[in-house]
């Protein structure tokens, strides 16, 4: 029996890639640029911006049942910024986003399982 492994436009790849690097790379660097102190810009982008941007990737892939590794962007591509614009405690941050993207993908997988 041969597995059919179904492919992931280009497009969708770049977008995801784009919108992570958006979150994790453009909006810290506007709020340097902008000389916004370390405990707002702490506040509102890694507990406000970067959770409900999480959240939003994980309910839209599940949605659209786009494949979990293209959810996995956002976590890692943060991971690899996050010592450019925070402290050091803000690496920690990179496993509540990626738990907050699993759950929000996940639980619209399994709704969608439910009712079809």
């Amino acid at each position: 029996m041969k597995m059919q492994l179904s492919k992931v436009s280009p497009q969708k790849i770049i977008s995801y890639w784009a919108f992570a690097t958006l979150f994790s790379f453009v909006i810290p660097i506007i709020f340097t640029v902008l000389n916004v102190d370390e405990i707002t810009k702490t506040g509102v982008i890694l507990f406000g911006i970067n959770v409900v941007y999480a959240i939003a990737i994980g309910f839209y892939a599940g949605k659209h049942a786009d494949k979990f590794w293209l959810v996995l962007f956002f976590p890692v591509i943060y991971l690899i910024g996050c010592d450019f614009f925070f402290d050091s405690h803000a690496i920690y941050c990179t496993v509540v986003y990626l738990m907050l993207t699993c759950f929000a993908y996940g639980a619209v997988r399994s709704e969608e399982r439910r009712v079809g």
